[in-house]
């Protein structure tokens, strides 16, 4: 009988939830912890190549280092119950599509249609994140 209940008590909703918030938690961790080192090393590999690769390569990271730290931060407000874990979400899109607005830039062939697809999505987004929060209050 005492296997059974403990069974049943490792099978609740909540404890589930939690289980595999840790688990998206520390892959999510993994990712930041090797986008930092390729980056490290990137920068080091790419130094004879000139200023403009660094800098190209460095912003790209870092937006992605930024889109997957808002989404931690999201599963770790969903984990803890917290409603706002949409919001970080809506700014983890918005981060990350003005990361390939700037990629696309850098790269020097930028097509108008892309760019504006983007920016379109991108002011939903803010419209539909200024709507949530004029709700929250």
């Amino acid at each position: 009988m005492k296997l059974i209940d403990f069974i049943k008590a490792q099978l609740k909703e909540e404890k589930i939830v939690s289980n595999i918030v840790k688990v998206i938690e520390g892959i999510l961790l993994i990712a930041i912890t090797v986008i930092i080192i390729y980056t490290i090393y990137e920068l080091i590999t790419t130094i004879s190549q000139g200023f403009l690769v660094e800098v190209i390569g460095l912003v790209g990271n870092a937006f992605l280092l930024v889109v997957l730290l808002e989404i931690f931060q999201s599963i770790a407000d969903f984990g803890k119950g917290r409603g706002r874990s949409v919001v970080y979400v809506m700014d983890a899109t918005v981060s990350f599509l003005l990361r390939e607005i700037i990629i696309e830039i850098f790269n020097g062939t930028p097509q108008a249609t892309i760019l504006l697809t983007y920016a379109g999505l991108i002011i939903t987004i803010a419209v539909s994140r200024f709507l949530i929060s004029i709700k929250r209050k």
